[in-house]
């Protein structure tokens, strides 16, 4: 026997969707503006740094910034999510006290005692950059450092050993060591907070000069970034997470006045209302209301 059960399909008002969508753009718009300002106050700067040469970059800085700074270095078409490449490493001798109890060639592959390398196997150490950006104001060096991996990760992390911890800069190489995804491959170079950086004896805006030197065997040049990372990103990722808000409230408020527009249409067509309350000796009350012109309902009680 089928059963036939009742049940109700909200129907929400106009006016309240047009509450909430109103809540929710604004809401967005103030969010995004308030990205798209604070993005405005980061500093970002991009260059390029040609294969064996050495060059020297200005960089105009703001002070009144508490964000820390960093330098980035980025390879254009370097592909490092291939297989080949990401397989091109021996965990057991980067765990190692010292890179010759594993005995291996460069292609990470058995051999020999005498014939065993004392340095890290394979293609992602070999195709490393070994760059060197400073920066410095008044040919006075910035106190830039590379300790750029986690402190917990170098405490609790059991990938390197003893030996590739005694590399010069290991935490740059652990760093390029982590294949990236992306085509255009990007690694930290190096960062300091404002305190590191100890700019508190320089008045208005400071000069940064930038200088750029090394040669990389499998990249022709590569660009050089000095960002200000802020709450949401660098200054294009705080810009771009609040263009997105800014738009989203938009739309929102596009659809409150839609919405809004649909009541007045609606309340225009159903046309006057009356209620007419009328009583009796026997206290018998009767409404009247008026749907629309020409039709009445009446009910008695």
């Amino acid at each position: 026997m089928q059963q036939q059960m009742k049940h109700c399909i909200p129907a929400y008002h106009p006016l309240v969707l047009s509450c909430v969508f109103s809540v929710l753009g604004v809401s967005f718009c103030v969010f995004g503006s308030i990205l798209i300002q604070q993005s405005k106050q980061l500093l970002y700067f991009k260059t390029k740094h040609e294969n064996g040469q050495t060059e020297q970059k200005q960089i105009s800085l703001h002070l009144n910034q508490k964000q820390p700074l960093a330098l980035y270095y980025q390879i254009p078409g370097f592909y490092q999510n291939i297989r080949s490449y990401v397989q091109s490493f021996n965990l057991t001798q980067l765990a190692s006290n010292t890179f010759t109890d594993v005995p291996l060639d460069e292609n990470c592959e058995p051999t020999s005692p005498d014939k065993a390398i004392n340095y890290p196997c394979g293609l992602i150490y070999k195709t490393r950059v070994e760059d060197v950006y400073t920066l410095s104001i008044n040919d006075i060096p910035l106190q830039m450092n590379a300790r750029i991996v986690s402190k917990n990760y170098v405490e609790f992390n059991n990938y390197f050993g003893k030996a590739f911890k005694q590399l010069p800069n290991w935490q740059r190489t652990a760093d390029w060591m982590r294949p990236s995804p992306f085509k255009d491959v990007q690694k930290v170079h190096s960062a300091a907070s404002q305190e590191e950086l100890n700019l508190s004896s320089y008045s208005g805006n400071v000069t940064l000069e930038l200088k750029m030197s090394g040669t990389h065997n499998y990249s022709a040049f590569r660009y050089v970034v000095v960002a200000q990372p802020g709450l949401f990103g660098n200054k294009n990722e705080t810009a771009a997470l609040g263009k997105m808000n800014l738009a989203f409230g938009i739309v929102c408020t596009v659809c409150a006045l839609l919405y809004l527009l649909v009541y007045i249409i609606l309340k225009a067509k159903e046309g006057p209302q009356t209620i007419n309350l009328k009583g009796t000796k026997h206290s018998i009350m009767k409404l009247q209301i008026r749907l629309e012109p020409g039709v009445t309902s009446r009910y008695t009680d």
